[in-house]
């Protein structure tokens, strides 16, 4: 009997305890309660400075749990408190029929919000596969230069968005975006915005012209709280490039034969801020320019052998580590000093290895995606790399 109960107990333990691992219980501690009390917080009403700090305390514990009430559906938030209502009966009466009851009726729903959940993560899976698809795994190779590039999301989907836009005189246009936010919208944005670039390229290969375009486009289609940051490098075989951004992070360029980084970071407005037919005088002198258009400027220079320029969203510089420190544009710079005569296969593979020992297995707060390119010597040597990966929560 004693076996037979030892036995019950230890397969309950298994049970329990199946897959858990120290990692785990520290994201549940950490990383998922920090971002259950931040989705549950923005939805309270705020309190009262003026209150004592216990009746704060009460206000706070209240209203966070009518934060939580009101995200369950009518027909659910019913039952549960059904079961509140029994809890209490059952300890005021001492009855452990009305608490069995209680816990019945709080699994059925603990169960119902997990199918929902389920459901829902099979569905952002499988949104995952398709906007992953969407990003060049192979890119016909630029001439001139080696190219390695890397993706990674902090939720399912996200709104980084990397690509490579053939021009005919052999030229390529590289661009890399980031709409605001994360998630399903971004995601959802990020698609629109790569149909919108493909069939703009078509019209001009001006980079400055493609923003302008790009941002007539998406002005009225973007809600007021959304807005994208977009760089586009147009890349010649001979080492040329012209570098034209709206609101996205500034360009790093290692020159290798001075052993150097410098930012590039010509103006320019995110899109959706400025409205594409909002006109203002330019230098007084009568001619008139869009506020958008004013905004943009552009950047010519050429690369010489070994040259490397690396172009990145915010969340390559802004991944934080356990103690809320951000990895910042200095390590960034560092690491593409430290990787100067590696091909651009090996500085992303370095960049990467950094940025994992930085974060010291810290969850991604923004998704985190950057190109690198290398000049080449001889055009013939191209070697071409691609990766492209995502992380669900």
């Amino acid at each position: 009997m004693v076996r037979k109960t030892l036995g019950s107990l230890r397969d309950f333990y298994k049970l329990f305890t199946s897959g858990l691992t120290s990692a785990e219980i520290e994201k549940l501690v950490n990383s998922d309660a920090r971002g259950m009390y931040t989705f549950y917080v923005k939805n309270m009403t705020p309190r009262n400075p003026n209150d004592s700090k216990v009746v704060r305390f009460f206000k706070f514990v209240w209203y966070l749990f009518l934060a939580f009430l009101m995200k369950m559906t009518p027909a659910r938030r019913l039952f549960y408190a059904i079961a509140l209502f029994l809890v209490v009966l059952g300890f005021w009466d001492g009855d452990l029929m009305k608490l069995f009851y209680a816990f019945l009726v709080i699994n059925f729903l603990m169960a119902m919000e997990l199918a929902d959940k389920l459901v829902t993560r099979d569905d952002l899976e499988f949104a995952r596969q398709i906007q992953l698809s969407l990003l060049p795994d192979r890119v016909a190779p630029i001439e001139g230069f080696e190219v390695a590039t890397h993706s990674e999301v902090a939720q399912s989907v996200g709104g980084d968005y990397f690509d490579f836009l053939p021009v005919k005189d052999g030229s390529t246009i590289v661009v890399i975006g980031d709409v605001s936010g994360k998630g399903i919208s971004a995601a959802l944005y990020m698609v629109k915005v790569q149909t919108a670039l493909q069939m703009l390229a078509q019209e001009t290969d001006n980079p400055r012209q493609l923003l302008l375009r790009l941002n007539e486009y998406l002005y009225r289609q973007l809600k007021r709280n959304f807005f994208l940051t977009v760089s586009l490098m147009r890349v010649f075989p001979d080492g040329e490039i012209r570098f034209c951004r709206a609101g996205h992070m500034p360009a790093l360029r290692l020159d290798a034969s001075r052993q150097l980084c410098a930012w590039i970071h010509p103006k320019g407005t995110a899109i959706g801020l400025a409205p594409p037919d909002q006109k203002t005088n330019h230098r007084g002198n009568g001619e008139t320019h869009t506020v958008f258009e004013k905004s943009l400027e552009i950047e010519e220079m050429v690369l010489d052998e070994g040259d490397t320029i690396v172009l990145y969203t915010d969340g390559v510089i802004e991944s934080v580590n356990r103690t809320n420190e951000e990895y910042g544009e200095t390590r960034l710079m560092q690491i593409l000093l430290d990787s100067n005569g590696a091909t651009a296969e090996e500085m992303k593979d370095r960049l990467l290895k950094s940025l994992g020992h930085f974060r010291n297995g810290e969850e991604l707060r923004d998704d985190t995606t950057f190109v690198v390119l290398r000049r080449m010597g001889r055009p013939s040597s191209i070697k071409r790399t691609s990766s492209v990966e995502a992380r669900a929560n």
